[in-house]
């Protein structure tokens, strides 16, 4: 037989643990924005504290979507606010997606224009000493600085294309996932109620 556990905080990690689902629990809405922020909440910014813990409890539900779960006091249920506060998430994190994806997309043009430069120095040091354009003296120092640009810049462009920073990518796949996330409020003393009429 189980153990009962009579702690409401036991009881919501052992529901995140069941549902596979990001539990965050919150004291007010203000502790989901940014302190700093003087604007009103349908527009402030978003915690870097919260988006760290989101970035440190996500887990993946079997079909690879986030359910991300805001456990917060009864005193603060309000419809309007679970519509705003969902729809400012969401914005936020899509922005925040767009933005790695433009970071990821510049890294790999970088990558392109790298590697096209190692090809054009390699190639054109293959050329002057093919058909000897170029005095022998001019094509060994002209070798000096194309030959190890060449390699340098395909091999480098070559890693940004194909291995770009994971840091990013990781950071991009989150937050496309986040923007997508099925979003769930639950509150704490109405968890309590119900289970003490059952």
């Amino acid at each position: 037989m189980n153990r009962a556990v009579d702690n409401p905080w036991e009881k919501i990690e052992q529901r995140v643990n069941d549902l596979r689902e990001i539990g965050v629990v919150i004291d007010n809405w203000d502790d989901i924005f940014s302190d700093f922020d003087p604007r009103p909440l349908s527009v402030r910014t978003v915690s870097e504290d919260f988006l760290d813990e989101l970035k440190k409890r996500y887990k993946e539900t079997r079909t690879g979507e986030f359910i991300i779960t805001i456990y917060a006091p009864c005193a603060l249920r309000n419809e309007e606010s679970e519509k705003m506060v969902t729809h400012r998430l969401k914005k936020h994190f899509h922005q925040k997606f767009l933005q790695k994806k433009k970071v990821i997309t510049i890294i790999r043009i970088r990558g392109v224009i790298f590697v096209f430069v190692g090809i054009c120095s390699l190639t054109f040091l293959t050329l002057a000493t093919y058909f000897k354009f170029l005095s022998d003296l001019a094509i060994q120092i002209a070798g000096i600085f194309l030959m190890p640009l060449g390699w340098f810049g395909f091999w480098e462009g070559l890693s940004k294309i194909v291995d770009t920073s994971p840091a990013v990518v990781g950071d991009e796949k989150l937050f496309r996932k986040l923007s997508k996330a099925i979003y769930h409020f639950r509150y704490i003393g109405e968890e309590e109620q119900s289970e003490k009429k059952t």
